[in-house]
């Protein structure tokens, strides 16, 4: 019993009291910056690989419909760029068609198009965008829907890329 007490006497006096907040210190600092460049190192190729996705997702060519089976003043929805994205394509005129990712830019409810009032229409917040362009015209949206970019091959209508509204 009394070699077990020597023994942690010698343990506690042979730390040294006046160094030990500066070494804890300088472990803590030393600790966080090592951890932070492993983290930072660790994170570089998963940035990479959703840079890569998103690129990918954008460039895709998506079917939406055939020109015929809109009628002006109509709308379509459809999924761009993958089947978690709903969207809104509007034919305005004879030969102008405009498409919007259908996500309100407020709380992301879903958005109409109204042919009576010429809107695209949010009913949870009463939130209108201008068909035009998709900027806001009332309501609580800050900023503009997302423009998708189209493409007409063969009669038919295709979603090849999406123009993210300026704050």
């Amino acid at each position: 019993m009394k070699k077990i007490e020597e023994f942690l006497r010698r343990l506690s006096f042979n730390i040294k009291r006046d160094k030990e907040l500066e070494l804890n210190r300088r472990g803590f600092i030393a600790s966080s910056l090592s951890l932070m460049g492993v983290l930072f190192v660790s994170s570089t190729p998963l940035i990479a690989l959703s840079k890569n996705r998103v690129k990918e997702a954008h460039e895709s060519e998506v079917f939406i419909v055939k020109e015929k089976d809109i009628d002006v003043g109509q709308s379509v929805s459809f999924y761009y760029p993958d089947e978690n994205d709903s969207a809104i394509l509007v034919r305005i005129s004879e030969k102008e068609y405009r498409a919007y990712n259908s996500k309100c830019t407020h709380l992301m409810c879903p958005v109409y198009w109204e042919k009576d009032t010429g809107k695209l229409t949010c009913p949870c917040h009463n939130g209108f965008f201008n068909v035009e362009d998709g900027s806001v015209l009332a309501g609580p949206p800050p900023r503009a829907l997302p423009s998708i970019k189209l493409k007409f091959k063969n009669k038919k209508i295709y979603a090849v890329g999406i123009t993210h509204a300026q704050h």
